[in-house]
């Protein structure tokens, strides 16, 4: 497997796409652990290199897809870093329509994206310049058969980023009369972002720092997203921005 992955080095890939899948993160009823399962074996097919953090619960169900553009790597929901500050965390009552979905073991992975992303820069496993984080389940907003999702994720194989890349719902010029403590932010988009490697682990140390802020003075979490307005509002020049929405376009338009 090593030797494989060396041989990918040499066809000049710009990214590697980092991802992670963790069963059982919330109790919602729509999208179960198995519907990701399969959403995300379409994901794997995609010819491009990838590192995925998989839980260790569902870890072998993938061993026909460890391969030269997947590499895996075994992790546990509890050793996410969040988990260390639970008993800080007395004034969790974010505003949420599905309370089965946005539990606070939820926000602790998607806070995590970015120390995930972190971690596969400092492996290096393809040696590329550039990486870009997609959720495991994207496939889910793609209205289209499975050959043009996995064309359109191959299509960002030679994406080149100096700053961090990231989708904008929501007008970044504009204030909107939300509680960012509370309500959901949809400034950014939180299944796809990527860029330069040096510019993510900037953004990794920052999302972290001002998550451990947030919990240390409002003794809450939030979103990841809202966590990443507030990362912006201090860095701006750290951002480059483009339109999409829940759908194909934060893929499409990156």
């Amino acid at each position: 497997m090593e030797n494989n992955f060396k041989n990918l080095q040499t066809l000049n890939f710009q990214n590697t796409i980092v991802t992670s899948f963790i069963c059982n993160g919330n109790n919602r009823k729509d999208r179960t652990c198995d519907k990701y399962i399969e959403l995300g074996k379409i994901f794997l097919m995609a010819k491009t290199p990838k590192v995925i953090f998989m839980d260790e619960q569902i870890y072998d169900i993938f061993s026909e897809y460890a391969n030269e553009y997947n590499f895996f790597i075994k992790i546990n929901q509890n050793d996410l870093y969040l988990n260390e500050f639970t008993n800080k965390i007395t004034n969790f009552d974010v505003n949420t329509t599905f309370k089965d979905k946005d539990t606070l073991t939820y926000l602790y992975i998607m806070c995590n994206k970015t120390d995930f992303i972190k971690r596969a820069i400092i492996l290096n496993i393809f040696n590329t310049p550039n990486y870009i984080w997609i959720d495991f389940g994207i496939k889910h907003i793609f209205n289209c058969e499975s050959s043009e999702f996995i064309k359109n994720i191959e299509g960002l194989n030679n994406k080149k980023y100096d700053k961090v890349r990231i989708a904008s719902i929501w007008d970044l010029n504009k204030r909107y009369n939300y509680d960012i403590y509370k309500d959901i932010h949809w400034y950014f988009a939180g299944g796809v972002f990527g860029g330069d490697k040096d510019k993510l682990i900037e953004f990794a140390d920052k999302t972290k720092e001002m998550c451990l802020q947030v919990i240390e003075e409002k003794k809450t979490l939030m979103w990841e997203v809202n966590i990443w307005y507030l990362v912006y509002l201090k860095n701006p020049e750290l951002f480059i921005s483009y339109k999409a929405d829940h759908n194909a376009s934060i893929i499409v338009n990156y």
